[in-house]
């Protein structure tokens, strides 16, 4: 019986054995079938142009594989059943100038993989076709032709505007532009056009265009346009006729009568009768070559005003005392002022006193110096508005126009009538030239381009 338990404790314990055998077995085929989940490339990042695109993975898993975006308006992922490249990812165009990210989850029930997508923003752009504008002769405008998908505008010099039509468009388009008067104090000015977007938060450079002007040299007819028959100097029909023109201005000559009558008159005396010891009665019956009688500074003053476009270059001569000088600035500014016509008006004479006179009565009076001895720093110094100096002068002094211009002074030559000097004296850079041939100038001045 002893034998009999003992055989069957064997049998017990080998049945044991096989059984634990077994069953490492069955754990050993369990973990050989262990579940899988794989996405080919490995790279998980995409980045997308703003045009958008489509890219592709192979995902497989022995799971059920569920595929969300969280971006589906623009970032759609597709699974399908094919073996490879079973996972498409297509981005939609991105129109703003944002970058954009989304992300695409894959999941098998038991892991998760994501895949980040960043797409960037439509590329900004704002160019110009030109990056300086240079006006001098012509027309006073220019146009800039503008390249652009964002809303931008333009920042301006004062004395820049825009024209009509400027509104913004996207693409390429022309935009136009005008030019103030440059004042006569000015030879040049320069300036900057920038051109910026209006949306700060698009990242881009502003534009600029950097803009000149420089002045046509001015025509001022010397005593009028005479240079025909029934046109004296110094006459209100020479006078009309620089008007009809269409220059700067015109130059005259005044002196003073006894009686305060303030007439045009190159030298003291007419016919024999010096004009600054007479009435005024003693002048009026002389007649000029013309049929005219002399003619007043009133005349002009009430032609100037009622045409108002050509400026009135007021010589005042000097006189034979600095009693008659003063009595001729008192009148002839109150004249100016009277008509309200000081913005038409420039003053000019050999005499410092006259000068000097009209500068103390109003700084802002236009006056320059005519006699040459001066030089531009002590024209400064004394608040002279211009230099006034014959051809001569200037030739001899040819830097003094440049340090005019530097100090802010006003350049005008007399009296220059040939081509050669006209030419001479536009390339020296003068504000004005004063000539007895106002029309060959002018001519001139319309083949600079």
């Amino acid at each position: 019986m002893d034998r009999t338990l003992k055989n069957r404790s064997l049998s017990i314990c080998l049945f044991l054995v096989i059984s634990l055998l077994m069953l490492s077995c069955d754990n050993k085929e369990a973990d050989d079938v262990k579940s899988y989940f794989t996405i080919s490339p490995e790279n998980l990042a995409l980045d997308f142009e703003a045009t958008g695109g489509t890219n592709f993975y192979t995902v497989n898993s022995d799971k059920t594989i569920q595929v969300i975006s969280d971006k589906p308006d623009w970032c759609k992922a597709v699974l399908t059943n094919v073996s490879f490249d079973n996972l498409k990812i297509a981005v939609s165009e991105n129109k703003e100038f944002q970058e954009r990210k989304a992300t695409v989850t894959i999941s098998n029930g038991l892991e998760k993989r994501t895949i980040r997508i960043t797409q960037q923003g439509v590329h900004p752009v704002l160019t110009v076709d030109k990056n300086n504008v240079f006006i001098q002769f012509g027309k006073p405008e220019f146009t800039l032709d503008v390249d652009a998908n964002i809303p931008f505008h333009f920042e301006l010099p004062e004395w820049v505007t825009e024209k009509g039509g400027n509104e913004w468009r996207e693409g390429k388009k022309t935009y136009a532009f005008m030019l103030s008067e440059l004042p006569d104090e000015l030879l040049i000015r320069e300036g900057s056009i920038m051109i910026k977007s209006t949306n700060e938060s698009i990242q881009i450079q502003p534009v600029a265009i950097s803009i000149t002007q420089k002045a046509v040299t001015k025509i001022i007819a010397h005593r009028g346009y005479w240079q025909t028959p029934n046109y004296p100097q110094n006459s209100l029909a020479s006078f009309r006729r620089a008007i009809d023109l269409g220059i700067y201005g015109s130059e005259m000559d005044v002196y003073i009568t006894t009686d305060g009558v303030v007439v045009l008159n190159h030298d003291a005396t007419i016919n024999g009768i010096n004009v600054e010891n007479s009435i005024y009665d003693d002048l009026k019956n002389i007649k000029l070559s013309n049929g005219e009688p002399i003619t007043t500074l009133r005349d002009c003053i009430i032609l100037a005003k009622e045409r108002n476009t050509v400026k009135l270059v007021i010589e005042i001569k000097p006189h034979s005392t600095t009693t008659n000088e003063n009595r001729a600035v008192d009148a002839v500014v109150q004249l100016v002022e009277e008509h309200g016509i000081t913005h038409l008006v420039d003053y000019i004479s050999f005499s410092q006193n006259i000068c000097k006179r009209l500068i103390a009565k109003n700084p802002k009076n236009r006056v320059a110096y005519l006699n040459g001895n001066l030089t531009p720093d002590a024209l400064y110094n004394d608040r002279y508005w211009g230099l006034d100096y014959s051809s001569s002068v200037l030739k001899s002094n040819t830097s003094w126009v440049k340090r005019a211009q530097n100090l802010g002074i006003t350049t005008n030559v007399w009296t220059v009538n040939s081509t050669e000097d006209f030419e001479f004296f536009i390339s020296m850079g003068v504000n004005f030239i004063t000539t007895d041939y106002p029309q060959n100038l002018k001519q001139l001045l319309t083949t600079y381009k």
